[in-house]
């Protein structure tokens, strides 16, 4: 298990509703894979379409988030194909 302190944006148009602590959509740290991971907000209840901010995010499987997993490293996220947003680890908290 790792848990990260990210900067995520969710694009326009994509989702059209907020999501909340709990939200599991997939992540692309590896062109072609995807791994499921816990989105925990902070400071706030809702995370809207068109929102940037930090969130907690952990991850269950750490062999899909590469070899060069470290702080600085961008990724995607997505609900199936769609992709809703992007993001960079600030830091990794375990």
């Amino acid at each position: 298990m790792v848990k990260i302190r990210a900067y995520i944006k969710l694009y326009l148009g994509g989702r059209k509703t907020p999501f909340f602590t709990g939200y599991r959509p997939l992540f692309t740290f590896i062109e072609g894979m995807k791994t499921s991971g816990s989105i925990d907000l902070i400071g706030r209840d809702k995370f809207f379409p068109g929102d940037e901010g930090e969130v907690d995010i952990t991850f269950l499987h750490v062999e899909y988030l590469g070899e060069d997993f470290k702080e600085g490293k961008r990724f995607a996220f997505s609900e199936g194909s769609e992709s809703l947003g992007e993001g960079i680890v600030k830091h990794i908290i375990i």
